[in-house]
């Protein structure tokens, strides 16, 4: 045997293309996350085929019987639809089930305000729903928006949204691409129960400068990119901001011009070879919100990334990536409006991780992928401090916590006949709560479902270990081909988390804290089993598929009525515990070239917990539950120059908390749920159609400059869609209740963006 190895680029900038196919005739390998490959062939071996979604196919003589080196330079396809070819059923890089999308899909999708939004384009597949419109992050499979890992170039995202959750943080011109695993999780990955979204930035054209870039109605953005050293260097510099706060500062009205909301973020990334083995990556993030209510009030919130990878190849058959990651999540309130009460709260996250991945391609059909990482978390939950000389605010200040974990992981991709395959491996953690300062620590004592009250205090000295945590986390993973187009699939996955969201409302916000396991908060645990089955029923560009899966979670975090979840010293006496299940049936079809492309989607579920307390300790629906969910996504080619795109959600309402219990007292009516019961109403059914078109200006000859209009309009229905549901008296009849609705979206919402690249 002879080995072939070498990195999959992009011809036209340069950008590795991680997930492209290699084929020989008895073999197709994929591959990995940075572009790199390794494939052996038998020495008689004519030739090998390179393929990448949107790109042109290549097929490539082997001049040699010998293991040589070859770097293969892939065109994108030159027609509009190139850009529109999606992989929604499965990784590119084989026949997993993790699902991909194209920056190229994303941006032709209609959006809200026509500025594209990543992670809301995930929520049109199978499995992925969220709250409402205006609600933060994505939930996966019964999962809360905490239980996703959002990397951003490896670096962790502990709020992914701008502006009121109307926008994602990930700027669609310098993402490269995003992968999210939600059934197959591979061990390298830890940290959360329900999936990993895995968003890789652009590396930046080493073939030439250009500029990209668009104007909308609220934010605009820039991307400047070029080669340092042509073929061999680049650097990126991309960033984005809103002028709703210069908008509202030509307002005559003193009550609109002193407000003041906007966001920015920047990102950046160079690199860059040493030698012909070693290429260095550096690349950051750094974004903000500010939410100003002349001089009353104060919302802040930012996150700042830096990441450093290290790409080696130690010979043609072991490949490693080593990195160094920072990553910083701050967040404030502040109030103003009265000078003798005037605060500002601020919190914090700060994180500094390595990771070191290797990738042993060890014979044809058996790869092995292993490393290690460790986390060192710094946690900040609050300090409230008097702002302004007349304040006599108290101030208030809770104990910061640190803690680490460290992993080992090892997977194994083995192929033993022409049609099976197998991926099975593990993740081992042990999670390590580290004493700050002089920390103090209580037992709580309580009734079962009610508030429980501090005893036993013990105190730990700075740096001193309060509680180890240990889990192992077995990956399986079998895939079966019964036909040219047909595949059985079956996987099992155990996940582990040690970072818990603490939130008692709806939908999360900027200002929700976390918090780490600790000697009161156990880590949550999570076993999936799922099954599924593809198949190509019509032709090539369609393909059908369909999976079940069952969840179980143990150690989920739940809250007593009126917990108190911000500056509250003994929180772990306002948290419940329990376990939860999750179940369901997910189906797709897709079409994924020609002239229209698109989905449809449909998942049938149920998500939910039973906490002791709660509901007569029954299970009951969890609050992001819904039962049915819909998707439809097209995309239309009308001409070289126009393209048209659809999308339409429709789902079951999410649970709502309503009493169903009165009675008088004193003259008043008292409104109250027997057994505590928790989520015992559902909200009107959602449905949302958007509309998208695309006009693209005629190139000139001999100009560089392109450019676009896209026009759409978000909820061209003009529907309201229950974001939540409360009770209130009738205005004609006190003694009578009725249910009040509440939107976040009541109207259509026309935009027009122009785009431009020279």
């Amino acid at each position: 045997m002879i080995t072939v190895s070498g990195f999959l680029i992009d011809a036209s900038n340069g950008e590795t293309l991680g997930g492209a196919l290699v084929s020989s005739a008895s073999t197709t390998i994929a591959a990995n996350t940075y572009g790199y490959y390794s494939i052996s062939v038998p020495p008689h071996t004519k030739s090998l085929k390179y393929s990448c979604l949107g790109y042109v196919p290549l097929e490539l003589s082997l001049q040699s019987a010998q293991d040589t080196v070859i770097n293969v330079s892939l065109s994108m396809q030159s027609n509009m639809i190139s850009e529109v070819v999606i992989n929604v059923s499965g990784h590119t890089a084989s026949d997993k089930t993790a699902k991909s999308l194209s920056m190229g899909a994303v941006k032709l999708l209609p959006s809200f305000l026509g500025e594209a939004d990543l992670i809301k384009s995930f929520q049109l597949l199978p499995g992925v729903t969220t709250i409402g419109d205006g609600a933060s992050g994505f939930n996966v499979r019964g999962g809360g928006v905490d239980q996703n890992l959002v990397l951003l170039d490896e670096a962790p995202l502990y709020f992914t949204s701008h502006l009121f959750n109307l926008f994602s943080v990930a700027n669609p011109d310098a993402v490269m691409d995003a992968v999210l695993y939600k059934s197959e999780m591979p061990a390298r990955y830890g940290g959360r129960l329900s999936s990993v979204l895995d968003t890789r930035l652009r590396d930046g054209n080493n073939q030439q400068w250009q500029a990209t870039g668009g104007i909308g109605l609220i934010a605009s953005r820039l991307t400047l990119e070029g080669p340092l050293k042509k073929n061999k260097s680049a650097v990126l510099i991309s960033a984005r901001r809103s002028y709703t706060d210069v908008i509202t500062r030509q307002s005559s009205n003193a009550d609109i011009k002193d407000n003041s909301i906007y966001f920015y973020d920047l990102n950046t990334k160079i690199n860059f070879p040493i030698g012909e083995k070693n290429r260095i990556f550096i690349s950051g993030y750094l974004g903000k919100d500010k939410i100003q209510s002349a001089e009353d009030f104060l919302l802040q919130w930012g996150t700042g990334t830096g990441t450093l990878r290290w790409n080696h190849v130690f010979n043609n058959k072991l490949f490693s990536n080593l990195s160094l990651i920072f990553s910083d999540y701050r967040y404030s309130l502040g109030s103003m409006s009265e000078p003798t009460s005037s605060f500002l709260w601020k919190a914090s996250i700060r994180d500094y991780t390595a990771k070191n991945v290797y990738y042993w391609y060890a014979a044809p059909g058996n790869t092995v992928n292993f490393g290690a990482e460790t986390a060192l978390h710094i946690f900040s939950p609050g300090s409230a401090m008097p702002e302004g000389p007349a304040s006599i605010f108290q101030p208030v200040r809770l104990h910061g916590q640190r803690s680490a974990d460290y992993s080992l992981f090892w997977n194994h991709e083995l192929k033993p006949a022409d049609r099976l395959s197998i991926e099975y491996g593990a993740r081992y953690t042990g999670f390590q709560s580290i004493a700050t300062d002089s920390t103090v620590i209580y037992d709580y004592e309580g009734e079962k479902g009610s508030r429980r009250y501090p005893v036993n205090q013990r105190q730990y000295d700075d740096g001193t270990t309060i509680k180890w945590y240990h889990s192992l986390q077995p990956r399986l993973s079998i895939r079966l081909r019964t036909g040219e187009s047909s595949t059985w699939k079956a996987s099992y996955t155990r996940t582990v988390q040690n970072l818990h969201l603490i939130s008692n409302s709806l939908s999360t916000s900027p200002l929700d804290m976390w918090t780490p396991s600790s000697y009161n908060i156990k880590p949550e645990r999570a076993t999936q089993f799922s099954i599924g089955f593809s198949n190509s029923p019509f032709s090539a560009p369609y393909k059908f598929t369909a999976e079940a899966y069952y969840r179980k979670l143990s150690n989920q975090l739940d809250f007593v009525d009126g917990a108190e979840t911000l500056l509250n010293e003994h929180l772990p006496g306002d948290i419940l515990v329990g376990k939860g299940r999750a179940y369901g049936t997910e189906l797709q079809m897709e079409k994924t070239s020609g002239d229209l492309t698109g989905w449809i989607s449909y998942t049938l579920s149920r998500t939910e917990r039973k906490i002791d307390g709660i509901n007569s300790n029954r299970y009951y629906p969890a609050k992001y539950d819904k039962t049915h969910a819909l998707a439809a996504v097209a995309m239309y080619r009308l001409s070289s120059r126009i393209l048209l795109s659809a999308t339409y959600s429709a789902a079951s309402g999410t649970p709502a908390t309503l009493p169903s219990s009165r009675y008088e007292f004193s003259g008043y009516t008292v409104l109250y749920n027997p057994g505590n019961a928790r989520n015992n109403y559902r909200i009107p059914s959602y449905h949302r159609l958007d509309l998208s078109a695309t006009f693209r200006n005629k190139i000139k000859p001999g100009k560089k400059m392109s450019s676009e209009w896209v026009l759409s309009a978000f909820n061209a229905l003009n529907r309201r869609n229950a974001f939540s549901m409360y009770l209130r008296q009738k205005e004609n009849n006190p003694l009578n209740l009725e249910a009040v609705q509440y939107s976040m979206l009541g109207m259509i919402v026309p935009s027009v963006t122009w785009n431009f690249k020279f």
